[in-house]
């Protein structure tokens, strides 16, 4: 998904006070601890690796939130195990397999639910400090 006129939404978000922001960061937690939940259950999981690498990162003070299928420190061949998970092999000397895409379709059934939360939240910000 990509999103046009991110730096100038960043910059305007900064700018507003801790108060406002606090309702934006509870908006960005519940979202992303959503969307790790929901990977989580889609994720196939036959020895337990899987799911367990999906965990949740914040930054920017709690303003951006990001669902980890795989660590960036991990070793190549786990990286590569989490690709052919999502992607599927499609060649290779253990045969082909379909991808579970599982991480897209989390992000396909709740871009939604998370756009209206971020609405709302921006909304409630923005009219606490209007009218503060």
């Amino acid at each position: 998904m990509k999103i046009t006129g991110q730096k100038k939404l960043m910059r305007q978000m900064d700018k507003l006070p801790d108060a406002a922001r606090q309702h934006i960061k509870k908006a960005i937690r519940l979202n992303t601890e959503e969307g790790a939940r929901v990977a989580r259950t889609l994720a196939p999981d036959v020895t337990g690796e899987t799911v367990a690498n999906i965990t949740t990162e914040y930054s920017k003070g709690g303003m951006k939130g990001t669902v980890v299928v795989i660590a960036n420190d991990a070793g190549q061949a786990d990286k590569d195990r989490a690709y052919s998970i999502e992607h599927g092999r499609k060649r290779g000397d253990r045969g082909t397999t379909e991808g579970a895409h599982y991480v897209w379709t989390t992000r396909q059934y709740l871009a939604k639910k998370f756009k209206g939360r971020m609405k709302r939240a921006i909304k409630k910000a923005v009219k606490e400090v209007s009218n503060g």
